[in-house]
């Protein structure tokens, strides 16, 4: 990166990577908990690659395990945490770079960039003519560009994610005698609760639960 946007960027990329290590921490500990600290289930869990996949398995287990009402609720925090996921894939996971004329952003190019400039050398020289226009345009299609705003953007909605998991954990999978010693623990379930988010994905993500159950009930 040039300098004004390493002096602009970098702060705030160390903290869009500090939060999403501690919800990939979170994640870990939900399964633990949803499991009851099963090693069986853990070590198929520990060999997942990629959050969805261990999302996924998450929620499969929640379902099998827990009672419909947290199950339903489980679902709806990972898929709330899943945007800001999936912007953090695309910054840990594209081709980084400076554009000329936007030194304060960072572009993001398409991890297959890293081979399609040079594949279209390979094909000057199959072609044995120098004048052969070098296909240049893949270099940029499919780029984006991340600003500072961009990236404190990221890290709210990495912070909100982040709160969520927490009040899910603290509220939900804390033994409830927990509450009599005054940690506040149902505090966090009433986060949840007021959040209107999931408040208006859990009706949903409810609803399409008891059609499913109706349908097998039939078969």
């Amino acid at each position: 990166m040039g300098q004004p946007a390493i002096t602009l960027l970098s702060p705030r990329i160390a903290s869009v990577f500090a939060r999403w290590s501690a919800l990939e921490k979170q994640l870990n500990q939900l399964f633990t908990l949803v499991t009851d600290a099963d090693l069986a289930a853990r070590s198929n869990f520990d060999g997942l690659k990629g959050w969805d996949r261990r999302v996924d398995a998450i929620v499969a287990q929640a379902a099998h395990r827990l009672d419909p009402a947290t199950s339903d609720l489980v679902k709806v925090v990972l898929r709330l945490v899943k945007s800001p996921a999936a912007k953090r894939d695309e910054l840990a996971h594209r081709v980084w770079a400076i554009a000329e004329g936007f030194e304060t952003e960072l572009a993001l190019l398409p991890p297959d960039d890293q081979h399609s400039f040079a594949e279209s050398i390979v094909a000057v020289k199959r072609a044995g003519k120098c004048d052969v226009p070098i296909d240049n345009d893949p270099l940029y299609n499919g780029s984006t560009l991340v600003s500072a705003s961009d990236l404190d953007a990221l890290i709210l909605e990495l912070k909100n994610a982040g709160g969520r998991m927490n009040s899910l954990i603290r509220g939900h999978f804390f033994p409830r005698f927990a509450d009599l010693t005054g940690g506040g623990f149902a505090d966090y379930r009433q986060r949840l609760a007021d959040d209107p988010e999931i408040s208006a994905r859990i009706v949903n993500v409810t609803k399409a639960r008891e059609r499913a159950e109706r349908v097998a009930r039939r078969q």
